[in-house]
């Protein structure tokens, strides 16, 4: 792509387009020498089911972003459409985890929320950056479902949750 090409494309456009793909929301998090590190995301995905790999993306300039390359292992929890003080309260810069119920992945150090939908533990195998963010590549180690409810769902600015299947 030219650079008059790239021009074409609008940051705000981009993100009105990017608002109508509806995604999931998940908690994700790092043990670091100070204690554990956590972000909430969005930009989560499979990437592969053999190996078992997913990816996430953070912005190029967030403390998070340190703690992971530091760490190299994290997890993720997935949360529920009932849990979107949660996801608040780790949208924005360090938070921690007081009064969170949450247990130590046995494969990472990291922080696993009791209450979410799902958890995973990672392994990351790169970082990349990827325009203002870095793109995190990583190899799934363990993994649980522990509730069986609708996950928090984040579309067009806003939280929603999973509505009746359409087929």
């Amino acid at each position: 792509m030219t650079a008059s090409e790239h021009l074409l494309v609008e940051p705000g456009t981009l993100r009105q387009v990017m608002g109508r793909v509806p995604t999931g929301v998940m908690v994700v998090t790092t043990a670091t020498a100070t204690g554990q590190a956590a972000r909430t995301a969005n930009s989560f995905g499979s990437v592969s089911l053999d190996p078992p790999l997913v990816s996430v993306c953070f912005g190029a300039t967030s403390p998070f972003v340190t703690a992971l390359r530091e760490s190299g292992r994290w997890g993720v929890s997935v949360l529920a459409a009932d849990q979107q003080d949660l996801s608040r309260h780790f949208a924005h810069g360090p938070r921690t985890l007081d009064g969170i119920a949450h247990h130590l992945g046995p494969h990472t150090d990291a922080a696993l929320l009791d209450d979410a939908v799902a958890t995973m533990e990672c392994h990351s195998l790169t970082m990349q950056p990827a325009g203002d963010h870095v793109l995190v590549l990583a190899e799934v180690v363990s993994l649980a479902v522990h509730r069986d409810t609708p996950p928090l769902i984040f579309y067009r600015g806003g939280y929603h949750q999973v509505g009746p299947t359409t087929d």
